[in-house]
């Protein structure tokens, strides 16, 4: 009798580092004969998880009682995690029997989950409880030089360095990504080559300390060979040499590590976007403080100014935590005053979540649920604003946009820096075949969260026009 392949659905939850990490699972598991289904059909339920806030983890355990009580009246479902999670949370899944596979160990993965039918509650715990310490060797991070099976055959992620060593007070990723490791600079030329070859037009560089790599690389030439220590700017540049018609960008960028010879590139890189994803966090240098942020305010302020001056396109976003322990009313006035003076095309606001095991979990969160919630509403008033003035400087420019998805004969894509927008080619219907393509759109109309524009050509020749 032929044996049934084992059968899995995949489900990711968090930032692009965890959709990139999901891209090599299906890559491994599918290259050992397992086949990806719908949720409802599948035998194992892969779940890739996100630990930065606590939301996150209650949401998963809103699934895992959901699959428990179908479980009881028809086949039962293997539930496995992977991803970003805290040790306290492992440990809690551990007692319920939940296995947990380290991302770090995907090539033992399809062993594993082969075995797993044949385990008892008891051994799974067991197996759940050694999924492995919080801060991992460099060794582990191999991984990243699986081929992955991509998402999108125009768009990619390419992961460049992963893990942190800055342990702000408030994050979870050095606890669950471990310390800073930085793929071979031969392994990263590689991947984006390949990617460029077969005619991706989005190369997304990706790291959670993107601007902190650091690499030895060995020259040989005819006389000798050389160890050079290569940064994130000799990286850039060196990807930038690359032929071809794309886009280049990179995230998340730590202020810190946000150098003028980095800030240059967005002058000098011929594939770079102008669009930069910069965290403030507070406009509070007494709350940076707390945070371990290792910058000021006016340090920041003072980066985004030359980033402006370098190229005045340039779409910056930023990440803001509001209700951080401490925080006092002044200390929120001072991150409103901040967003309005710098004028941020978006943000992404998010209420402190204390974490176990962080520095910031010992201090006491004197700030209400209902207090937080005020204060993102605040601040989502003043991006609003900001967004929509920003937004409304482009009207009547033409400009490059890659086309992402096509849905009755209207097309949706995202600017050359980085905004959605929305175009019509009236009153003929787009069609589909453009999805993946360059096109060059006017801009007619400005919302605060989006643009419209109507299609100018579908051929676009030269990628500066972009």
């Amino acid at each position: 009798m032929k044996k049934l392949a084992p059968i899995f659905n995949l489900t990711t939850f968090g930032c692009q580092m965890n959709y990139a990490d999901s891209e090599r699972i299906v890559a491994v598991l599918e290259q050992a004969g397992f086949k990806q289904t719908t949720s409802s059909q599948a035998d194992f339920l892969i779940y890739n998880l996100c630990s930065v806030r606590q939301h996150a983890i209650d949401r998963i355990w809103g699934i895992i009682n959901k699959i428990e009580k179908q479980n009881k009246n028809k086949k039962k479902q293997q539930i496995i995690l992977t991803g970003c999670i805290l040790s306290s949370d492992k440990k809690k899944f551990a007692e319920k029997g939940i296995i947990i596979l380290a991302i770090k160990k995907l090539n033992e993965w399809p062993q594993k989950i082969n075995s797993l039918k044949h385990l008892s509650a008891k051994r799974a715990s067991l197996l759940a409880s050694q999924a492995g310490k919080s801060i991992k060797t460099n060794y582990d991070n191999e991984y990243l030089n699986i081929k992955p099976q991509y998402s999108s055959h125009y768009s990619a992620y390419v992961p460049v360095m992963t893990g942190c060593n800055n342990f702000c007070s408030y994050c979870a990723v050095p606890y669950t990504r471990g310390q800073e490791y930085s793929r071979p600079v031969k392994e990263i030329l590689e991947e984006v080559n390949n990617l460029i070859v077969r005619g991706c037009k989005e190369i997304i560089l990706l790291g959670q300390n993107v601007n902190s790599y650091s690499n030895i690389q060995e020259i040989i030439t005819s006389t000798r060979k050389m160890i050079k220590k290569i940064g994130f700017v000799e990286l850039l540049k060196m990807i930038d040499k690359i032929p071809g018609d794309y886009w280049l960008s990179f995230l998340t960028s730590h202020p810190k590590d946000m150098t003028a010879e980095l800030i240059k590139c967005f002058s000098t890189c011929f594939h770079l976007v102008p669009y930069l994803h910069l965290p403030l966090q507070t406009g509070s240098n007494k709350i940076l403080k707390a945070m371990n942020r290792h910058y000021n305010l006016e340090h920041y302020e003072d980066l985004i100014k030359k980033i402006r001056q370098l190229n005045k396109k340039i779409n910056i976003s930023t990440d803001i935590i509001v209700g951080f322990p401490g925080e006092l009313e002044a200390d929120f006035k001072k991150t409103k005053k901040a967003m309005e003076k710098i004028k941020f095309d978006m943000a992404y606001l998010a209420t402190y979540s204390p974490r176990p095991g962080t520095a910031a979990f010992k201090l006491k969160d004197n700030v209400s649920a209902i207090e937080k919630e005020k204060r993102r509403d605040v601040l989502n008033e003043v991006l609003k604003k900001t967004a929509l003035e920003n937004n409304q400087k482009m009207l009547g420019l033409i400009t490059g946009v890659l086309v992402d998805q096509v849905k009755n004969g209207v097309a949706f894509g995202k600017t050359r820096n980085f905004k959605r927008i929305k175009i019509l080619d009236n009153p003929r219907p787009i069609s589909s075949k453009l999805i993946g393509n360059f096109i060059r759109v006017k801009i007619t109309k400005a919302n605060i969260w989006n643009l419209e524009g109507e299609l100018v050509s579908n051929k676009v020749k030269n990628i500066q026009s972009r």
